[in-house]
């Protein structure tokens, strides 16, 4: 974790110090809160997924680092069980200077006096991490507005474009941990498909995939779309409510999060267990522009290259079968980018004009969403950058027509 703090150190400008927040859950009723999600770049360059902590990094003539973390009393503890003790923490995140969260106001409003100057020297600029949404209520804009009302001398900068850059390359460690959330979604995508067999309900295919992921000690990496028929062509759709018509298709487009890493893979499936031709058509389509895709990636492309192409290859493909008449008739058929970067966050922070780079992980997934036919076709897969091409993380998840119906017989 200290490599990737010294990422950061690289880039803050001498006489400075960032702070980076884990968040807290936010309220939901007057006696309950909403899950917490910590900030992903906290967790990030500490492992752990701790509420109400702040990591706080100060460069002057050398690099300090100090992790404040909240210490649990003994009733506390009755209601909400025991946090790990610093002795733990320092373990997990080679951190050697942890502090009690209580201790954390004083300590900071200390290191813009005159007294702290002998000991870090004059502070001029301060980095804070404002890349989470909602940020009228993050606790990083409200310092940010305390520190510009108390300190207007200050510098206050955002650094979360460093993070748009180091976590885009994926340690092996991470890539493994994406390959285990990959595993877990085929484990519940398999479930899914024998309860297709048997049931034409979107909600109970979500239950036989939730029921894996739980049986693996995973998560939903996002909010599971099960959309049939004509559901399909919503991008969003998240009711998974409605009866699976008789020869429709099913879109499902889910994935696990296991230690904090996602997966998101996207299969189309025929509710009969065999696609009618037109389908055969439409998803053979989807396929070839989903397995060139994956061949075309190699390191020195760029993201918006990769976009266009996909797009283009739709539109071309469309075009041989008469779904449009014009190449730029595409849109109405396909609204969503070909791909995103995939990690810590479902669509992990990233830098578009960035070209492709070995280590980064990226979604490929074309669609075709035919509205008046009720026809919604996804393919996507989770594919990794390599030395000289790209490696597909998800190819043991079956998605040609003859393996996909091979599934239901």
């Amino acid at each position: 974790m200290l490599t990737r703090i010294q990422k950061i150190f690289d880039a803050m400008e001498q006489h400075s110090v960032a702070y980076v927040f884990s968040g807290e859950a936010p309220t939901k009723t007057a006696d309950q809160h909403y899950p917490f999600q910590v900030n992903k770049n906290f967790f990030y360059l500490t492992q752990l997924n701790l509420h109400q902590s702040v990591l706080v990094l100060i460069k002057h003539k050398k690099e300090d680092v100090i992790l404040f973390v909240p210490v649990r009393t003994k009733e506390k503890e009755k209601w909400e069980g025991i946090l790990p003790n610093f002795e733990a923490i320092q373990a997990i995140t080679a951190i050697s200077d942890v502090r009690n969260k209580e201790m954390f106001d004083a300590f900071q409003q200390s290191l813009f006096t005159t007294l702290r100057d002998a000991t870090y020297g004059e502070l001029k600029h301060v980095y804070l991490d404002v890349s989470r949404p909602e940020r009228s209520c993050l606790e990083e804009v409200i310092f940010s507005q305390q520190l510009k009302t108390n300190y207007p001398e200050l510098q206050i900068h955002a650094i979360s474009h460093v993070f748009k850059t180091i976590r885009t390359i994926k340690t092996d460690t991470e890539v493994n941990l994406i390959k285990d959330a990959i595993k877990i979604t085929h484990q519940g995508l398999n479930a899914l498909v024998e309860t297709l067999k048997k049931h034409k309900e979107e909600h109970l295919l979500h239950a036989a995939f939730l029921n894996e992921l739980h049986k693996n000690h995973a998560k939903e990496a996002f909010d599971t779309i099960i959309a049939s028929g004509k559901h399909a062509t919503i991008l969003h759709y998240i009711e998974n409510n409605d009866h699976i018509e008789k020869d429709a298709l099913v879109l499902c487009d889910l994935g696990a999060q296991v230690k904090q890493y996602n997966a998101d893979i996207t299969r189309t499936y025929p509710s009969s267990g065999v696609f009618t031709e037109r389908q055969k058509q439409l998803y053979q389509l989807v396929l070839e522009v989903n397995q060139e895709m994956i061949a075309w990636i190699q390191p020195g492309k760029s993201i918006k290259d990769f976009k266009e192409t996909g797009k283009q290859l739709l539109a071309e493909k469309a075009l041989k079968i008469d779904l449009i008449k014009d190449l730029n008739d595409i849109n109405q058929y396909y609204y969503h980018g070909l791909g995103h970067h995939l990690g810590l966050d479902v669509h992990d922070p990233c830098d578009y004009d960035m070209v492709l780079e070995e280590g980064m992980v990226l979604t490929v997934e074309p669609g075709i969403y035919v509205e008046e036919e009720h026809i919604g076709i996804r393919i996507e897969d989770d594919v990794l950058v390599t030395k000289t091409g790209s490696i597909n993380l998800s190819q043991a998840i079956p998605k040609t027509i003859e393996d996909i119906e091979s599934l239901f017989k």
